[in-house]
């Protein structure tokens, strides 16, 4: 019988146990995901028609994370947690004129997106201007694409909702509908002329925004809730969620913004730079995406009711365990993507299209990102920190520092443009960089500057915040001592990498023996070090184990 004191020292059991349960579905999806790149790359590679379609399908989904995961859902949570505790009535007219009014903006903004396409093309992409065939592949792609906001946004609302009241991982199983109608388009498309695949594979992209829609009617059953929206959308909670939604429309998209601004920055690079950039932010995004998304989309519900009830101990704890265990396993995976960098991108993407070229540049990129996973994720872990006390200005103030950071540094990193110097933007940039030259040395990394440049602007907002939450009375000690542990461990894990990866010899080995030594020489060296994280997570498994027998 597991004694009281055992209890106590699990933590957040019910923050892990959603992350856990969303983090396995995701990771479902992310293999999925993986399969889908795979395949594109196949049959697109890393050039004109990828470059095409990546900027194409990037434009709405930027535009989701700034209305609907990024603002909308940032300030919808903590209001519909408010609304709960009022009753199921109150909550259930709250989502459904939430819905009205999201439907309202994305249906608006897809009209928008049509109608504007080849001026958001020149906005995103100002380097396809000079490729008359690149640029006019990319706007009809766009238009075909554009609606898929509406279904992505309205997944986004509805698993904010559900997590609420401790339904997991609707989102992620979108995502799996959403995979699997992709590779099912991309398949289709390999059959089809070259010229052709991409405009396949962007109509199928909305098959699957409808069946994104589709796997969330069994949790909304369970819930009692309905996406149905109403027309009369303006009431009292939805005039309080578009007032949080204003400065949260500058803060809660940080991460997506910024590579908003590398895929303009690269288009003003060599061909493929798009596409490499792409490829290695599929991987980077694979821990993140993982746990740090999973974990803030549990965690915001969870310390929005703490918020509300006043719960200051309760707050504290629940935001320092998960950053805890952030740094716990981002560290690792960090330290793992690196040094298994170029055997990952190899064995994952080189086929077909891609050849060891488009390897070896995707690779470089990746290892910058790298040094930038445990930053993101810690800053969006703070950031919901603010967003369930209301406080969407410090986050938006953060989003403001990091754009700014990350594009001054990577006008800094990312060398000479090649391409539409002439345009307005590319003067733009040249007069920029000459600014700048005279301030500090400029050098050409190309796109892996780019990638570097948003490591370097999370880790400067990572700082900011514990500076601003020190001032608090959240005790930020245990997760500070739990990051030196972490990366001490990862600093060891990736020295024995460096010194065996070389010894082996195809890709395919490299990853089958460096993902198990990693793993094993960081538990070691956690073991060693008395990480907490170590003797919680095994206290959670023997409770589990114990529930089963």
């Amino acid at each position: 019988m597991t004694s009281s004191k055992a209890k106590n020292e699990i933590p957040s059991h019910s923050v892990l146990r959603g992350t856990s349960i969303v983090g396995s579905i995701t990771m479902l999806s992310r293999v999925l995901g993986f399969l889908r790149d795979l395949l594109m790359a196949r049959i697109l590679g890393a050039g004109l028609f990828s470059d095409a379609f990546f900027v194409a399908f990037r434009i709405p989904n930027i535009l989701r994370s700034f209305v609907a995961e990024g603002a909308l859902t940032s300030a919808f949570v903590p209001v519909f947690t408010d609304e709960l505790k009022k009753g199921q009535s109150s909550a259930r007219a709250t989502l459904q004129a939430t819905c009205g009014l999201l439907l309202s903006v994305t249906l608006l903004l897809s009209g928008l997106g049509i109608l504007f396409a080849p001026e958001l093309v020149t906005l995103f992409a100002p380097g396809f201007a000079e490729h008359l065939t690149k640029y006019e592949t990319c706007t009809t792609l766009l238009q075909i694409m554009m609606p898929y906001i509406m279904f992505v946004s309205l997944v986004a609302m509805l698993n904010g909702a559900l997590n609420a009241v401790h339904i997991f991982g609707a989102a992620a199983f979108a995502q799996v509908a959403m995979n699997i109608a992709m590779i099912a388009g991309i398949l289709l498309a390999s059959y089809r002329p070259e010229e052709s695949r991409v405009y396949v594979i962007a109509w199928f992209v909305l098959i699957g925004g409808v069946a994104q829609i589709l796997v969330q009617i069994p949790a909304l059953k369970r819930s009692q809730f309905t996406f149905l929206p109403i027309l009369n959308f303006i009431t009292p909670a939805t005039k309080k969620i578009m007032t949080l939604m204003v400065p949260a429309i500058l803060g809660a998209a940080v991460y997506q913004v910024s590579i908003v601004v590398q895929t303009v920055l690269a288009s003003l690079l060599q061909e493929g730079s798009v596409s490499w950039l792409f490829y290695a932010d599929r991987l980077a995004q694979l821990p993140i995406g993982v746990f740090t998304v999973a974990l803030a989309s549990v965690l915001l519900p969870t310390l929005s009711r703490a918020a509300s009830d006043g719960d200051k101990k309760a707050f504290g704890k629940h935001l320092v365990d998960s950053l805890r265990y952030t740094s716990f396993l981002l560290f690792p995976l960090s330290f793992g993507l690196y040094f298994l960098a170029e055997p990952l991108i190899s064995l994952v993407f080189e086929h077909g299209a891609f050849d060891a070229h488009s390897t070896r540049m995707t690779s470089c990129a990746l290892q910058a990102l790298s040094l930038g996973v445990w930053g993101v994720s810690c800053q969006m872990i703070f950031a919901r920190a603010f967003i369930a006390r209301k406080d969407t200005v410090t986050p938006a103030l953060m989003g403001v520092l990091t754009l700014v950071v990350g594009l001054i540094t990577s006008l800094v990193l990312m060398g000479t443009p090649i391409a539409s110097t002439s345009s307005l933007l590319g003067k733009a940039v040249l007069y920029s960089q000459e600014l700048l030259a005279s301030l500090v040395p400029l050098v050409a990394w190309g796109h892996v500057g780019l990638a570097l440049s948003s490591a370097v602007a999370s880790l400067l907002a990572l700082s900011c915040y514990l500076f601003l939450l020190g001032r608090e009375s959240i005790a930020l000690g245990p997760f500070l001592q739990s990051s030196l542990k972490a990366l001490m461990a990862s600093a060891l894990m990736g020295l024995c990498l460096s010194l065996t990866l070389p010894t082996l010899s195809s890709s395919l080995i490299k990853i089958a023996v460096g993902v198990p030594l990693g793993a094993l020489v960081y538990t070691l060296c956690s073991l060693v070090f008395r990480s907490k994280e170590i003797f919680e997570g095994k206290a959670i498994v023997t409770e589990k184990l114990r529930k089963l027998s």
